[in-house]
């Protein structure tokens, strides 16, 4: 018997091997992005809040007056303030301090600690509300005393803290840990 002739045919080359293992890392690859969770609304709006706070210190600070912070009378937004002539006025000279409004109905910003709750003094709209003042403040001087707001979501909750040195965070309370 003779050896069967050698064709270039049989088996599969290198190349054809690369390709195929480079399609499965592509398709793989595009999967695990998909599949991804998306962050929920008390994420999100806790990271934007997070940023317009740090904002709101800086500008305090820079500017020597004071900045103040206020979860709406419903619970659904917030607004920031600044104090001049002797009252609190809604800020809306500075994109960051504009009046915002959840886009989730059903997310809901709450006073958890360390900030004067103005829940039941009766404001039923905007103009009424304004009246009302901050909750929290931001201090020119930097000294500014801690607080917390709680944003929850029918999915999640999000605590948003200031402790004592001003530091800003933004934590989930069901997690294992807790920020420093």
């Amino acid at each position: 018997m003779s050896p069967l002739p050698r064709s270039s045919q049989a088996g599969v080359s290198l190349i054809e091997t690369l390709a195929a293992l480079a399609i499965i890392a592509l398709v793989t690859g595009v999967a695990v992005v998909m599949l991804q969770p998306e962050d929920s609304p008390a994420q999100l709006e806790g990271e934007a809040l997070v940023r317009a706070l740090n904002e709101a210190r800086q500008e305090a600070l820079v500017s020597g007056q004071h900045v103040g912070f206020a979860a709406r009378f419903d619970g659904r937004g917030y607004q920031f303030y600044r104090f001049e002539d002797g009252v609190w006025r809604v800020r809306a000279d500075h994109p960051a301090f504009e009046a915002h409004r959840f886009e989730d109905p059903d997310l809901i910003m709450s006073v958890q600690s360390g900030a004067i709750s103005r829940r039941n003094e009766g404001a039923r709209d905007d103009a009424a509300e304004a009246l009302n003042g901050p909750e929290v403040w931001f201090d020119p001087t930097g000294f500014d005393q801690p607080f917390a707001f709680e944003l929850r979501g029918p999915d999640a909750v999000r605590i948003i803290q200031r402790d004592g040195e001003g530091r800003l965070s933004l934590f989930d309370p069901n997690a294992a840990e807790t920020p420093s």
